[in-house]
């Protein structure tokens, strides 16, 4: 098989027998293109040294020969596997060739428990998706998601159930990041972490290629929200614009009055002796310029993508609701072999929650209802337990055997419920969206 380097091309009937969409996304650069003008990453040890990721990277290159496989030979001759972008050379997980890319955003203050979101999310979905709602879900780039799973190993997979855990921050550089060489610019990209979500045979729309989807998560550091720190060479925030919905992670640990409301309702350290205070809100601001410019929004404009404000450390505030209760929101379906999921409990906790906020808050609800049209506050907790300090070094950590997540799960299968088009059965909320498929309890 061989293809015209200068006019490569692929009729959209063939697209649609080799299962290819017809345009790709980038997750780094967001560049769009054909499936034709992918690169491949050459195999050859010979074949080091490329224009834009250096002498160490494996050259990249638009193909003229495959073998029976499909798969492109290198100019040594040797099957290659992997694809790139064309922009910025990076890697390309092949989940993006036949699925429809859903991008989500998120964003905190440094010290917000991100990473522990992030790993107690994760864990959650892989048992839960299968059984609740007859989803495969899965790596789709094991490469780009080692460090979200070395997370998942050390809290839920760890030999040492008793040892104190203390995941690292996010950092501005290093392995969450790519950096490309255009000239004399060197551009950082970040990495996002990759999955994909495709219906089982039991599922409704099991069959529907369509429904199935690359799930793209970034998680940036809390500093790289300062004003001035998103620039043309670190543009690390710019998925922002791209992102089809926005987790902002707000932390009431880090709020003088809330913890202070606290005081005799808590003894978790981090209301008790708290050393972080950050005024989040500004955060929050921050983001939505951003997302204005970069997504062409004038100032009078409200987005139209959901925003989930995630309340994070639930244990640590849950005193001041002592009424709200964090049953598993699912219910048993009476049409399907699955569960589908309680829209109007998690709304009707999102009202009691907005009550508490702008109660301490108002800022925060004031920015978030300002920027997006559809807003919802869901609490979470992402290990169950307050942390616990090492009397060694007296930092704060989890032990795995206590560690029980709290509903860190919801904001991501509300947003797959209501605007994922098919992929999580719901039960209709009071005001019914137009997307996604309902399903009576």
């Amino acid at each position: 098989m061989s293809i015209d380097q200068n006019s490569p091309s692929i009729s959209a009937p063939a697209r649609t027998a080799l299962g290819l969409r017809a345009s790709v996304n980038c997750p780094h650069c967001w560049g769009q293109f054909p499936p034709e003008n992918l690169f491949w990453i050459s195999q050859h040890a010979n074949l080091r040294g490329d224009p834009l990721l250096g002498s160490d990277a494996q050259r990249r290159f638009l193909p003229t020969r495959f073998n029976v496989q499909g798969n492109a030979l290198d100019s040594e001759g040797l099957v290659c596997h992997e694809l790139a972008c064309p922009h910025c050379h990076l890697s390309v997980p092949r989940a993006f060739l036949e699925m429809r890319p859903l991008f989500f955003s998120i964003v905190g203050t440094p010290s917000c428990g991100k990473s522990y979101f992030l790993s107690s999310l994760i864990w959650r979905l892989r048992q839960l998706i299968p059984e609740k709602f007859a989803l495969s879900f899965g790596d789709a780039d094991p490469v780009a998601n080692r460090v979200l799973n070395y997370y998942e190993e050390q809290q839920f997979y760890n030999p040492n159930q008793d040892a104190l855990v203390k995941l690292a921050k996010t950092e501005e550089f290093g392995d969450l990041y790519d950096s490309v060489n255009y000239g004399d610019q060197t551009i950082n990209y970040p990495r996002p972490f990759v999955f994909a979500i495709r219906p089982l045979q039991h599922h409704p729309n099991a069959g529907m290629e369509a429904v199935s989807a690359a799930i793209c998560l970034y998680d940036n550091a809390g500093e790289s929200f300062e004003p001035g720190k998103d620039t043309s060479s670190n543009p690390v925030t710019r998925h922002l614009a791209q992102a089809n919905a926005l987790f902002f992670l707000y932390d009431p640990t880090q709020v003088p009055n809330f913890r202070q409301a606290c005081q005799g309702l808590s003894n978790d350290p981090q209301i008790v002796d708290a050393q972080v205070t950050a005024r989040q809100e500004t955060t929050l601001h921050e983001m939505a310029s951003r997302i204005r410019r970069y997504a062409g929004l004038n100032q009078k404009q409200r987005h139209q993508r959901p925003l989930v404000v995630i309340v994070t450390k639930f244990d640590a505030w849950s005193g001041l609701l002592p009424s709200l209760t964090l049953e598993p929101p699912y219910l048993p379906s009476t049409h399907m072999n699955l569960s589908v999921l309680d829209i109007p409990k998690i709304e009707a906790v999102s009202q009691k929650l907005r009550s508490l906020l702008f109660r301490y808050t108002p800022e925060l609800v004031s920015a978030a209802e300002g920027f997006s049209e559809h807003v919802i506050y869901i609490p979470v907790s992402a290990t169950g337990q307050s942390p616990t300090r090492d009397e060694r070094t007296g930092l704060l950590g989890m032990r795995p055997r206590d560690i029980q997540p709290v509903w860190v799960e919801v904001p991501m299968l509300w947003t797959l419920s209501l605007w994922g088009k098919g992929l999580i059965p719901y039960k209709k909320p009071a005001q019914d969206r137009q997307n996604g498929f309902a399903a009576n309890s």
